[in-house]
């Protein structure tokens, strides 16, 4: 064999392991990019849980809102405010700090559902029980009812097929 024949034959290889590097590259960019919108999406998700927690535990902050939204002329207009304060003898402040507890519930919730499909077993099975459970009763379903269009359209999907499907009592 000349060298000639060998260099050809370098430079062939040398050619596969920069398109094998290349490639390795942009999947790692690619899984670089996912982590990184997750991680914003994580932070955003769990900024907000933690203003809607504030705000329901917070009466006086609370009371203000509702005081500022009367001063304004500004009536409760959703279904979930009126009907707690119409049907469950609520105060108008008590029925928006249970909505800010509530979604930030359902923030907590819908985090985890794109991750669901990864969960071991058992821990999938107590999820979704978990979520059919509360979504089934009267006040989440209420709530959910209400907030569905502001919602994630995923993770409303992924509620509403859990709801479909029989409970293990039923």
């Amino acid at each position: 064999m000349n060298w000639d024949a060998v260099g050809a034959i370098g430079q062939m290889l040398g050619s596969v392991a920069v398109f094998i590097t290349l490639a390795y590259l942009s999947i790692q960019v690619r899984h670089a990019r996912d982590e990184v919108q997750r991680s914003v999406s994580h932070d955003r998700k769990d900024a907000l849980r933690q203003l809607m927690i504030s705000r329901a535990n917070n009466k006086w902050l609370t009371e203000v809102l509702v005081k500022a939204n009367d001063g304004l002329g500004i009536k409760p207009t959703g279904k979930f405010q009126i009907t707690l304060m119409e049907q469950a003898g609520l105060n108008r402040a008590e029925a928006v700090a249970l909505g800010q507890d509530l979604y930030a519930f359902w923030e907590c919730q819908a985090e985890a559902i794109p991750y669901a499909q990864h969960f071991r077993a058992g821990e999938r099975l107590a999820f979704d029980g978990a979520l059919r459970n509360a979504y089934r009763s009267p006040l989440f379903s209420l709530w959910f009812d209400a907030a569905r269009q502001y919602l994630d359209p995923d993770a409303v999907r992924y509620v509403e097929n859990l709801l479909a499907q029989p409970s293990a009592t039923s």
